[in-house]
C-alpha cells in the first residue's frame, strides 16, 4: 500500500499496561449497523488519506465508532494526550491495538512537536510515558538471494 513520506506516525507509550481482555470486555457484544457502516467507510477514507497526505481525510478516517469510545475511559490521561496531540499538529490520534499506546498521524513538520506534547501531557497528569516518531518501511521484507 502506498504511504506519502508526509504522514508521520507518532506514538505514545505509557508505562502501564492495560490487559488485552479487559480491553475486550469493555465492547459491546452487538453494535449499530450505523456504526458498522460509519467504520468501514472511513476504513476507505484512511487509505486514500496515508497514499495522499490530505489533512481533512486522515482527520475524518481517525474517527471510530467501533473500539476506541469504549477503551478511551480505561486510558488515564487519554483526553489530555489526544487535546495536546491535536493542539500540536496532528490529524488525529487512535488507540493501538488494545491500548495503552497512542498512536498520532501528523506531518514532518509537526513530528516533533506531537511526539514532545503526547510525552508531556502524560506526565502532566502524573504518567511517565516514552513518544516516539516512527519511521515507515515502505520496502518490507527482502529475501536475499
Amino acid at each position: 500500500m502506498p504511504w506519502h513520506p508526509e504522514v508521520v506516525p507518532v506514538v505514545a507509550v505509557p508505562n502501564f499496561e492495560l490487559s488485552t481482555a479487559e480491553a475486550r470486555r469493555v465492547l459491546p457484544s452487538t453494535y449499530d449497523r450505523r456504526d458498522v457502516i460509519f467504520n468501514a467507510a472511513h476504513l476507505g477514507l484512511l487509505l486514500r488519506g496515508l497514499q495522499t497526505a490530505e489533512p481533512d481525510w486522515l482527520a475524518t478516517a481517525l474517527q471510530d465508532r467501533i473500539h476506541q469510545p469504549y477503551r478511551q475511559s480505561l486510558i488515564p490521561g487519554y483526553e489530555a494526550v489526544q487535546t495536546a496531540a491535536l493542539e500540536a499538529g496532528a490529524y488525529g490520534m487512535v488507540i493501538s491495538g488494545a491500548g495503552p499506546t497512542l498512536l498520532a498521524l501528523t506531518n514532518s513538520a509537526s513530528a516533533a512537536a506531537v511526539q514532545t506534547a503526547m510525552k508531556k501531557a502524560w506526565e502532566d497528569v502524573g504518567i511517565a510515558a516514552d513518544a516516539h516518531i516512527l519511521p515507515i518501511d515502505t520496502q518490507g521484507t527482502v529475501v536475499a538471494a
